[in-house]
């Protein structure tokens, strides 16, 4: 645990210097953008408002809307020029977003019309330049592209607090692997994947967390996914702590379930090929079991009191032990992620709410058990109320 924090701290002091934005070869390449949708009747208006006015030729993309079992208003708000429907309605009748992508990822192919894939969520927002700057990736060589997510909504304390986490994790984790040759984290909304990759790697079907599981496969695999600082998407994030635990949740779940298929895999590619990717994808794949790690480390430091223990003998060898643990533990995890916010020009009320970080720990432990126990086909809903138009966002 320890010198996994010391590795990605290191990694993350490359994120003081910005990579150039590659250059576009001229050709305008062809997009199918997949947005899938269950019961999104409060804000698919919005999100389809900003793919539709994407600053990319209209001829060049085609937005499909996935509409997974919905039984609302989805659809009939969705109608617009523009936007093909694909209403989806398997034979389990239960709606879920890994199955939803690869039954209409499987058609849109079969068209044989697209250069390139890109996806977004029913409550995300796409940056009018979106388009030209995955047009760019893709020309530089890129097969797969993760944009840069930021928080569309700031209107309660517990969204602030998860705004600043984004503007932190771009500066310091997503731009440092970037360009360092890692692979970039995908993000479920804001992605690009070029025909060759959405052909020959399909989303899963049963994964609560689809886009954690197709990250760490695609690494698996020797593909590595870009970051594309330039191309931004706004994602809405939960207003209250009920939608917030059931969300994260889902997600543990879901790692939990990525780590079990994937992590002797990538530890496999990373010796047998020598792939530092496959290396940094371990380590990060490792972290879902991280809670239960520090559990059974604390439990056995207790049971061991008594006796001899290497990390308490450790501890009481550092001179000053209590004063140089507080500053080791205050620098890397408070004072150092602030100078992002700094640097971003981060507003005072996300700055500030960054501090109230910590109170989100209390959750850890009853989300760990919760997504142990937590069914592994059972994907749940999490609910998007803000009415958020791309407008708000940018001038």
């Amino acid at each position: 645990m320890f010198l996994t924090g010391v590795f990605y701290f290191l990694l993350s002091l490359r994120g003081f210097f910005k990579s150039k934005r590659p250059a576009s070869d001229g050709t305008m390449r062809r997009f199918a953008v997949i947005l899938p949708a269950y019961n999104e009747g409060q804000v698919i208006r919005f999100s389809i408002g900003s793919l539709v006015n994407m600053a990319y030729p209209a001829d060049k993309f085609d937005i499909f809307l996935v509409a997974d079992h919905c039984t609302d208003s989805t659809v009939a708000m969705a109608c617009s020029p523009g936007v093909t429907v694909l209403e989806h309605s398997g034979p389990d009748n239960k709606p879920g977003k890994g199955r939803a992508l690869k039954w209409a990822c499987d058609r849109i192919l079969a068209m044989n019309k697209h250069d390139a894939f890109c996806y977004f969520d029913a409550d995300s927002l796409a940056h009018p330049q979106f388009l030209s700057v995955m047009n760019a990736y893709l020309a530089a060589g890129e097969e797969a592209v993760q944009g840069r997510q930021l928080a569309k909504n700031t209107d309660s304390w517990l969204a602030k607090i998860l705004a600043a986490g984004h503007i932190i994790s771009n500066r310091f984790f997503q731009r440092p692997k970037y360009a360092l040759g890692l692979s970039a984290t995908l993000h479920g909304k804001g992605m690009c994947f070029s025909r060759k990759v959405a052909a020959l790697y399909p989303w899963d079907k049963t994964c609560l967390t689809e886009d954690l599981e197709m990250q760490m496969r695609l690494i698996r695999h020797g593909v590595r996914i870009a970051w594309a600082e330039d191309a931004i998407v706004y994602d809405e994030e939960p207003a209250d702590v009920r939608q917030y635990l059931k969300r994260t949740v889902r997600w543990t779940r879901g790692s939990l379930d990525t780590a079990r298929r994937h992590l002797s895999g990538l530890w496999r590619r990373a010796a047998a090929c020598r792939d530092v990717k496959a290396f940094e994808g371990a380590v990060y794949c490792s972290q879902a079991y991280r809670f239960g790690m520090v559990i059974m480390t604390a439990a056995l430091i207790y049971y061991t009191n008594d006796s001899f223990n290497f990390f308490v003998w450790l501890y009481l060898q550092v001179s000053c032990a209590r004063f140089t643990v507080k500053a080791m533990s205050l620098f890397p995890l408070v004072v150092y992620p602030a100078i992002a916010l700094l640097l971003e020009r981060a507003p005072l009320d996300i700055f500030v709410a960054y501090f109230f970080q910590p109170v989100l720990g209390i959750f850890r432990l009853p989300v760990f058990l919760a997504g142990i126990f937590r069914s592994r086909t059972e994907w749940g809903r999490t609910e998007h109320t803000s009415q958020v138009a791309i407008s708000d966002l940018v001038d």
